[in-house]
């Protein structure tokens, strides 16, 4: 049986630490940019954003930390979110129907009794002389 030299062993690991943590960085940047982006997060989503597997986020403890960290805050944030949606469309709903009864109401003013736009004009009957 060979045994691996042992700068060879400390190397590999060096570069397994490296790796790992450059992965970690891309994480947090993946989470920040979701939360910038108003996304959702979930770990699916930060595997995809950081290039990383969903068993990396998972198996890593810091990173698990994180994800969970960012979906919490992310649930919190969602209901007032979802409600500031909710009143700006009310808020549009709102100046739509005004706008509309507006422009309903200065099209009677100019013209009160209007033909139905599928309705030809009536012409005047010939046998009664008009």
């Amino acid at each position: 049986m060979t045994t691996v030299p042992e700068p060879r062993t400390a190397a590999a690991l060096a570069a397994r630490r490296q790796k790992t943590e450059a992965a970690l960085q891309r994480v947090h940047q993946a989470i920040a940019r979701l939360r910038r982006e108003k996304a959702q997060v979930s770990v699916a989503a930060v595997a995809r954003r950081a290039d990383v597997s969903r068993t990396f986020l998972y198996d890593n403890p810091e990173a698990r930390a994180a994800v969970a960290a960012a979906i919490s805050q992310a649930g919190e944030r969602r209901p007032r979110m979802l409600a500031e949606q909710d009143d700006e469309w009310e808020t549009t709903w709102r100046e739509r129907a005004l706008n509309a009864e507006d422009a309903l109401k200065a099209a009677h003013d100019r013209d009160p009794h209007p033909a139905h736009p599928n309705r030809r004009t009536p012409r005047p009957d010939p046998r009664l002389g008009g």
